[in-house]
């Protein structure tokens, strides 16, 4: 059955279109500012972006599942010179996505079409940012809450990187749960972090969490830029709080 792809003008902003799929709002898109990032867990994932890796070197980000190419526009505005991998499932979507919304001129992004699961482990690695937004019509396949998978985008990362996932959840945390259990499984040392609205992370409402994972520890201030600059209102958790909402009490 075929699928109803659209792009609709949001009444927001000037430029902006959002990315519908079957009338589900998959992705937004600022063409004319590649910065402006409308959806509230996209914003959040910009502030990993910003402070991950330095900015004497251009970074080589993986993207796993593309949607409208959003943080990748977004990566190739604030990063120049930036290496970036989109892996994409659906080629009708992204085709439909490059025909409507091209990338810009000097954008060095290199879309694939294929399975997130089986392309990881064609990957060499190298990679100073892994960003998984792995969704269709809200769910998100089984394998992103695997220890197999987690640890394979863990060893696409190199000296310093850093995982963000994007979490849509219900409420009850149980996604995040899965998906942040699975990273500490796969990489126990691994520091980990969740930033959304303090609403979906008390677990009272549904909504998108952003879990970040880093190896050799989270990017300097991270926390802090999370909750200083939003979106508001905004709320961290680490640490022992962290490990309260995943493993209970102890």
């Amino acid at each position: 059955m075929a699928r109803h792809i659209e792009f609709e003008a949001d009444v927001f902003s000037k430029h902006g279109l959002t990315l519908l799929v079957d009338g589900t709002a998959q992705s937004h898109v600022d063409p004319l500012d590649p910065t402006h990032l409308f959806f509230e867990y996209t914003r959040r994932i910009g502030h990993v972006i910003d402070a991950s890796g330095t900015t004497d070197a251009p970074p080589r980000v993986l993207h796993l599942g593309g949607g409208a190419l959003t943080l990748a526009r977004y990566v190739a505005a604030t990063r120049p010179g930036a290496s970036q991998l989109v892996v994409e499932l659906d080629r009708e979507l992204l085709d439909a996505v490059l025909e409507r919304l091209p990338l810009p001129e000097g954008a060095h992004v290199d879309p694939v079409v294929g399975d997130a699961a089986s392309v990881i482990v064609t990957l060499d690695g190298g990679f100073d940012l892994v960003i998984v937004d792995l969704y269709a019509n809200l769910q998100a396949p089984a394998f992103v809450a695997t220890v197999e998978f987690m640890g394979g985008c863990l060893r696409l990362l190199s000296p310093g990187g850093v995982l963000a996932v994007n979490v849509a959840d219900a409420a009850g945390l149980g996604r995040l749960r899965d998906q942040a259990r699975a990273i500490a499984r796969a990489a126990p040392a691994a520091a980990l972090l969740v930033a959304g609205d303090p609403t979906v992370l008390s677990g009272a409402e549904e909504g998108n969490a952003v879990l970040v994972a880093a190896p050799d520890g989270l990017p300097h201030g991270l926390r802090e830029r999370l909750l200083a600059h939003g979106p508001h209102p905004a709320e961290v958790l680490d640490g022992d709080r962290l490990d309260f909402v995943l493993w209970g009490a102890c």
